[in-house]
């Protein structure tokens, strides 16, 4: 009569089934750590273009529609930022992740405005207008 060993192969299959998926684990974590990296950054970097645009709309319709006009523009930001505004654009640097960043323009009409703007994180409320006695454009935080 035979005797089978067929505890000592289900053994060795857990076994080499446990090796495997440690072997598996090792690799596919920091992969999906760093896509998750580089969403978030995508993310945040349309974020900030998106809120740009917003900026640029409010300047445009301002300056189309002369003295004494004014807009109000609100915000949604996921991180604080700096944007520089110059005439015919608007620009702002994004730090990512990695300790990178990037530079992101948009285009807008007026010549006649320029400045820096500290948005924070969060709702940011701005007021853009054009006053009846004056030749430039202003955006102040309300």
């Amino acid at each position: 009569m035979l005797k089978e060993n067929n505890g000592q192969i289900a053994v060795e299959y857990l076994f080499i089934f446990t090796i495997a998926l440690i072997i598996l684990t090792i690799f596919t974590l920091p992969l999906a750590s760093l896509a998750i990296d580089k969403t978030t950054d995508v993310s945040d970097a349309v974020n900030v273009k998106s809120q740009m645009y917003k900026i640029a709309g409010g300047i445009n319709q301002v300056y189309g529609e002369g003295h004494g006009a004014r807009q109000t523009v609100n915000l949604e930001m996921d991180q604080s930022i700096n944007v520089n505004i110059y005439k015919k654009h608007l620009s702002v640097s994004v730090k990512f992740n990695d300790g990178s960043s990037k530079l992101i323009r948009v285009n807008h009409d007026a010549y006649d405005v320029s400045g820096v703007l500290n948005l924070n994180k969060g709702r940011n409320t701005l007021v853009i207008e054009w006053p009846e006695d004056s030749e430039n454009i202003f955006i102040s935080k309300k």
